[in-house]
């Protein structure tokens, strides 16, 4: 008896982290971001964009008030897991 509760302890278990995983891969995993530059006249602007692994593919979104004259780099962070939007 004892060992057939282990079994299914074990079962449920990786049944847990199967669907914690296609959750957190459904939502979005941050793997990084791209930072471009644009000229505007004699001014620089840079727009930080976020990268999100999904089962799908990668995707990238625009962080709110991250176009500005300075790197936003070190001001402006992402989101361990994308917003759903």
């Amino acid at each position: 008896m004892i060992i057939i509760m282990r079994r299914m302890g074990w079962a449920v278990f990786v049944l847990v982290v199967i669907a914690l995983a296609g959750y957190v891969l459904n939502r979005g995993i941050y793997i990084g971001y791209t930072l471009t530059s644009y000229r505007v006249g004699d001014s620089t602007f840079f727009l930080k964009r976020c990268r999100y692994l999904h089962l799908n593919g990668a995707d990238e979104v625009s962080v709110a008030g991250s176009f500005a004259r300075n790197p936003p780099a070190e001001n402006v962070f992402c989101p361990a897991l994308k917003n759903s939007k």
